[in-house]
C-alpha cells in the first residue's frame, strides 16, 4: 500500500512542504501569523494609522500590509485610514482593486468603444446580389 503525499514549494521561501489550506510552509505560516498579530496589536492602540505608519510601528513592509488587505486578513471598515492601492494608478482605494476615478474612466472608455462599434455598423450597407 503506497501513501501519496501532496507536496509543493512554498511561494515565499521555496521550501518543500506538505500542501495545506494556507499554501505556505510551517516557517512562513508562523512568520505570517506573527506579523498579523503585531499588526493587530498596533491597530488596537491606534486605529487611525495609515499604511505607512502601521508598517513602521508593526515592523511589517507596506507591501505585506497591502497583501493582507487584498487577502481579507485586514478589514478596512474597521480602520478608516488604511487603504489598498489602485492597480492602475496606485492611488489609495478602500473598495475593490481600482479607485473610483479609474473605474469611471474604464466605464467611459467601454461606452466610447460601444458607440464606435454602433457607428461602424450604421455605415455598413447590406445588399442581396441577384442574378
Amino acid at each position: 500500500m503506497a501513501v501519496e503525499l501532496n507536496v509543493a514549494h512554498c511561494p515565499n521561501c521555496g521550501r518543500v512542504f506538505q500542501k495545506n489550506l494556507r499554501n505556505l510552509c510551517a516557517a512562513c505560516t508562523t512568520e505570517e501569523d506573527g506579523q498579523i498579530t503585531s499588526i493587530e496589536q498596533v491597530l488596537r492602540r491606534n486605529r487611525q494609522l495609515t499604511n505607512e505608519q502601521l508598517a513602521e510601528q508593526a515592523s511589517v513592509p507596506v507591501q505585506q500590509i497591502r497583501s493582507y488587505i487584498r487577502k481579507g486578513k485586514l478589514k478596512l471598515f474597521d480602520y478608516p485610514n488604511l487603504s489598498d492601492a489602485c492597480d492602475l494608478c496606485s492611488e489609495p482605494t478602500r473598495q475593490g482593486k481600482l479607485c473610483a476615478k479609474c473605474v469611471s474612466k474604464l466605464k467611459d472608455d467601454i461606452m466610447q468603444d460601444r458607440e464606435k462599434a454602433v457607428q461602424k455598423r450604421e455605415h455598413v450597407f447590406l445588399s442581396k446580389h441577384r442574378r
